[in-house]
């Protein structure tokens, strides 16, 4: 049985998110090229960003296990109340956590509010191939030209 589309849907936007997120985390802190070379005072510094989780989670145990806590609450309010979504019977709309405190979403058009979903899958869709390439620059050597060329290391 394949999942429903409601599911897709759902495990795309997160990827995406978590994505977007990865890729801003490792553009700001890489030191040299475009990197920001930005470090919060007190946590370990490990120039290989494939090691840095690794590193992280040895020296600062509590924070790691804090922000597991925090990710594993966030997986359970995705998915805990929704209904079933991977036979489609969820009831909320793939992405939305409702939390928008500031009540931005409020002031859009449907209209609006479709094209910034859209946008965000596109860019989601992107971060993805970014990480990905990222991945494959780090450990197959020559793999992402485009990197080679702009001179990283």
């Amino acid at each position: 049985m394949f999942p429903d589309q409601q599911f897709v849907t759902e495990a795309e936007i997160k990827h995406g998110r978590m994505s977007m997120l990865a890729w801003t985390g490792i553009w700001a802190t890489h030191v040299g090229g475009f990197g920001l070379g930005l470090h919060i005072p007190g946590y370990p510094v490990e120039p290989d960003w494939t090691k840095a989780l690794g590193v992280f989670a040895s020296e600062r145990p509590a924070d790691f296990a804090a922000i597991l806590f925090f990710i594993a609450i966030a997986e359970g309010e995705s998915v805990g109340h929704s209904g079933d979504n991977f036979r489609g019977k969820g009831s909320k709309v793939p992405g939305d956590f409702g939390f928008d405190y500031l009540g931005l979403k409020g002031k859009l058009s449907a209209e609006e509010q479709a094209r910034y979903a859209q946008v965000e899958r596109t860019n989601g869709r992107a971060a993805m191939i970014a990480i990905a390439s990222m991945f494959a620059f780090e450990s197959i050597p020559g793999s992402v030209p485009l990197m080679t060329l702009f001179g990283a290391q």
